[in-house]
């Protein structure tokens, strides 16, 4: 991952100390017709973050 892809996201596994890790990431639109703004999109990379071992959840969260 290119140097300076910031992630607030807490929650995520590519998440180390507000650094995006994942090889790649993917943004995509949300779906709610407003793409003009960051509310209209969405990183497709995230990965929940299970905290009470560290690593991924065995299920995929899924936004709603």
């Amino acid at each position: 991952m290119p140097k300076g892809v910031r992630c607030v996201v807490e929650e995520c596994v590519f998440n180390e100390r507000h650094d995006c890790v994942a090889d790649e990431i993917e943004v995509r639109s949300n779906g709610n017709d407003i793409v003009g703004t960051p509310k209209g999109t969405e990183c497709g990379t995230f990965r929940f973050r299970d905290f009470d071992d560290g690593r991924p959840a065995s299920r995929p969260h899924v936004h709603t």
